[in-house]
């Protein structure tokens, strides 16, 4: 809760006219429901729910726009153009199912951490068979593949359901682009969920993952766990 505002803030601040801003709370105590119900502009809801995968669907099924995209509540858009040069390289490319850009992290103050900036090469499905290569706050899905081709979250997943639903769309044809432009910023913080899930709970998922769809788990494994951490150190393409 005490990064939503931060959130709420980043949204506000788009330059672009026609966002409609809907958060799905779990049911929270935290205080979380006066922030949400002294924030003007935005659709909230709160009560139970299966995780943060079931959440995100059921913001999806209350938007009525025709691109989706959904944030965490400690991570931010960056603003203030992110939202419109989604929606013009969406317009660039009419084929494509979503586009993604870039990321930087971010410290718990809200402090760009200097050199984090992510350099994702182009969209390659064989890569990410191999890891998740497509940062979930930096993507902007049209509604037509979420509702109309049927490309739902997992409910059932709690930690990598985005690689499951980004890699389910691209084996299934969806077109997604890479693009050069910074739209979002990731908070590394202690009581984050990347953070805190246990490793014994990470494999399970992937293993369920790799498993449906048909990838390799100790290729994931060397991926996510060294190859990928390895070359942010040293700043290369991930």
């Amino acid at each position: 809760m005490p990064y939503l505002p931060d959130l709420i803030r980043s949204i506000r601040e788009q330059d672009y006219p026609r966002i409609e801003h809907i958060v799905v709370d779990g049911g929270s105590t935290d205080g979380t429901l006066d922030v949400l119900k002294a924030s003007e502009g935005l659709v909230w809801t709160s009560g139970r729910d299966g995780g943060m995968y079931d959440a995100i669907n059921r913001g999806f099924e209350l938007a009525h726009g025709d691109v989706l995209a959904y944030q965490n509540s400690d991570d931010r858009y960056v603003v203030p153009s992110a939202v419109s040069r989604a929606v013009e390289r969406l317009a660039e490319h009419a084929d494509a199912d979503a586009v993604y850009g870039r990321f930087r992290f971010i410290d718990a103050d809200g402090r760009p951490i200097p050199g984090s900036e992510s350099r994702p090469p182009p969209f390659e499905v064989a890569r990410l068979r191999r890891y998740n290569c497509v940062p979930p706050h930096a993507l902007f899905v049209r509604a037509r593949a979420v509702k109309e081709s049927g490309h739902w979250l997992d409910p059932g997943l709690h930690f990598a359901g985005d690689w499951d639903w980004v890699l389910g769309m691209a084996l299934a044809g969806r077109r997604l682009v890479q693009v050069p432009d910074l739209f979002a910023e990731f908070r590394l913080h202690g009581r984050s969920k990347t953070a805190t899930v246990p490793w014994r709970r990470r494999a399970a998922e992937w293993r369920r993952i790799c498993r449906r769809h048909g990838v390799g788990f100790a290729w994931l494994v060397w991926h996510e766990t060294f190859y990928v951490p390895l070359r942010r150190r040293l700043r290369l393409r991930a």
